[in-house]
């Protein structure tokens, strides 16, 4: 699709209400620095265009003259709630030759920019089994790491208008927050855009860590080598790399899930495990690699109530572990589906409040950032949660209609998962080789549960939304 985005204007946004005496410093957790040399993590959704009566009404509640003039004033009022976002990273080098990060929450702001995206209409995106480039256009901040948030803000938001749509893409720094987070915050910012006055979910800001290490001061230092700005994660020919957007019924999400139990004679395993676990074994199994090459699938588990005690409702931050899987291709492609499915869910399993506070013990006296430039071949990284209900964000004017990503943390193996238009239905947007994409469309057993477009009752919702 030959189509340009063009940015027709920038702003500062700070917190509406914000006060100097009010600004906090924002101790980080191992949690938050594991994501410092990764890049932002971008999300967006689709939605129709409002109406003119909408755009009246809606420009009513904050007293401004247009749309995007309305979605900044009720950002602004959004992210009293939110400080972080407004914030900075800050460090603090030692002369041992390591240095810490801090969030100062001094209201710098966060940007928001007002894009067109000329002759680009709804059906271009959600009816092509590509996602198309110039979805990649709909974010700020491409090829940011989260460490640089010294200097760039930690969250950028881009609302880009369509023929017939509005894309409303964030651009967050995820030191700042990770996925329960993010669409916690953007869930308050829609419903302050609809008219709210308070919203439904006050965030817990103080940084919470369970596991305490008495000998260890409360900032982190990370040795200088290992966050070195210049080695910054390139992704192999990202031009080279497509993203495919695949669909599953409920029905048949509720038969991989089905037939991956019967598999293992259990009942344990879950719809998102199965999920995943179809998709891992048919990649591999059409990458045609040597059996003794090794495969792992990364899952990031949320912390919040696996923890004990749980963590405090509504916290605002980081509260996810990476738990990997790892094993040789030939030992997946034997024992197929329900044994893939079953390694998943042991694993996670396995990580309780005792071994993350194990996990975390050994970090803490060396102390890792992840760096997916060092991450082997057939690497698999879960993102997003089929959990997150983000078609129930309406800004005033009505429900999205689709998610995408864009090309931050962009990977071969990279699967963003998301819950369907329809309920008990999942999207999945997978990131691959232009020749494995084929070879999946191709696969007999992998399209026996999965579609490459949208199922007819999906296509029905989102003619009658738009």
């Amino acid at each position: 699709m030959a189509t340009k985005v063009s940015i027709i204007s920038t702003w500062t946004v700070k917190a509406a209400g914000h006060h100097p005496d009010n600004c906090k410093i924002i101790e980080l957790t191992p949690w938050d620095i594991l994501a410092l040399q990764i890049d932002y993590a971008q999300s967006g959704l689709l939605y129709p265009m409002p109406t003119i009566e909408q755009v009246r009404d809606l420009s009513k509640s904050t007293n401004t003259s247009s749309l995007i003039d309305h979605l900044r004033v009720s950002l602004a009022r959004a992210l009293d709630f939110y400080p972080p976002f407004c914030g900075r990273l800050e460090t603090t080098t030692e002369q041992s030759g390591t240095t810490s990060f801090f969030i100062n929450c001094n209201n710098a702001g966060v940007e928001f920019n007002h894009a067109i995206a000329d002759g680009v209409t709804i059906r271009d995106i959600i009816e092509s089994n590509l996602v198309p480039h110039v979805v990649r256009d709909f974010f700020s901040l491409n090829g940011i790491q989260n460490q640089e948030a010294t200097s760039q803000p930690c969250l950028a938001v881009q609302v880009t208008e369509l023929v017939d749509g509005i894309f409303i893409g964030c651009t967050t720094n995820h030191v700042v927050a990770d996925g329960t987070s993010h669409w916690n915050f953007y869930n308050s910012w829609a419903e302050l855009s609809r008219g709210f006055n308070v919203i439904s979910k006050i965030p817990f800001l103080k940084r919470e860590f369970p596991f305490k290490i008495d000998h260890l001061s409360n900032r982190i230092s990370i040795p200088n080598e290992r966050i070195n700005t210049g080695d910054k994660f390139k992704p192999p020919a990202v031009q080279m790399l497509r993203e495919r957007v695949f669909h599953l019924t409920k029905e048949n999400v509720s038969k991989l899930k089905a037939k991956a139990n019967l598999e293992m004679n259990t009942t344990k395993i879950s719809s998102l495990q199965a999920v995943l676990a179809h998709v891992w074994v048919s990649v591999i199994r059409n990458r045609s690699l040597d059996h003794n090459q090794e495969t792992t699938f990364e899952v990031s588990i949320n912390m919040r109530e696996r923890l004990n005690p749980p963590l405090t409702e509504g916290y605002f931050g980081n509260a996810i572990y990476p738990v990997t899987i790892t094993i040789k291709t030939g030992e997946l492609l034997e024992h197929g589906l329900g044994w893939a499915a079953l390694q998943i869910n042991e694993t996670i399993a396995s990580h309780d409040h005792e071994k993350l506070k194990c996990i975390y013990e050994n970090w803490m006296n060396d102390p890792e950032v992840q760096k997916l430039g060092d991450l082997p071949s057939n690497y698999f990284m879960l993102h997003n949660s089929p959990r997150f209900d983000f078609y129930k964000y309406d800004f005033g004017w009505g429900k999205p209609i689709a998610h995408r990503s864009g090309v931050g943390n962009m990977l071969d193996g990279k699967i963003t998962v998301s819950p369907g238009l329809k309920e008990g239905s999942i999207i999945l947007e997978i990131c691959l080789s232009s020749e494995t994409i084929q070879a999946l469309e191709e696969d007999i057993i992998f399209r026996e549960f999965v579609n490459s477009t949208p199922i007819v009752g999906v296509e029905r919702t989102i003619r009658a939304r738009i």
